[in-house]
């Protein structure tokens, strides 16, 4: 004897079926302009419940992967590249900067007004483009890199202005540092 198990969708079926829909295909804080709620009449049809809209969260930031468009964008917008050397999927430390600095509210702000970011990553199991680990091996080499994460100030030319000291992992500390090499 067999039994047939059916699942019974309820009326809020559909506002969780969406949500997980736009998850599900890569939606998220970074790229949202504005995020609408929806819910369920119960006859099939789904209706605006609420909408969030960007001024409830904070400005995204663009980390640019390619040196030539970092420098091009640092050059336009007048302001120096913040460059952060790191192993995203394999290093601890990275991934607590990361968390605990990089995608804070307080950093996003900052960095919005002062710098151009540039992320240069080497990680061990994400696939890369052989353009990207090169223009990586060729920075890892130009900037005597041997430790991750490193984050450097860079001017428009590409010199040096500063090694940020990433030892202190609070998003101020950090801004101090950072704002410290600039002035100078």
């Amino acid at each position: 004897m067999t039994k047939k198990v059916g699942i019974v969708l309820g009326p809020g079926f559909l506002s969780v079926y969406l949500l997980a829909f736009m998850c599900l295909t890569g939606c998220n804080s970074a790229s949202l302009r504005s995020l609408s709620i929806w819910k369920s009449t119960g006859d099939g049809v789904a209706t605006i419940e609420e909408t969030i809209s960007d001024s409830e969260y904070f400005p995204s930031t663009i980390w640019y992967e390619s040196y030539e468009e970092a420098q091009l964008s640092a050059i336009e917008q007048g302001k120096p590249i913040l460059a952060g050397f790191t192993g995203s999927d394999w290093c601890r430390p990275c991934k607590q900067l990361k968390t605990d600095v990089l995608d804070s509210e307080e950093f996003v702000t900052w960095a919005g007004g002062n710098v151009v970011l540039l992320e240069l990553d080497y990680p061990k199991r994400t696939k890369q483009s052989a353009e990207s680990k090169e223009q990586n091996e060729d920075l890892k080499q130009r900037y005597q890199i041997s430790k991750y994460p490193t984050i450097l100030l860079l001017d428009q030319d590409g010199e040096v202005l500063g090694e940020i000291d990433v030892a202190n992992n609070t998003a101020t500390a950090f801004i101090e540092n950072a704002e410290s090499i600039l002035s100078n």
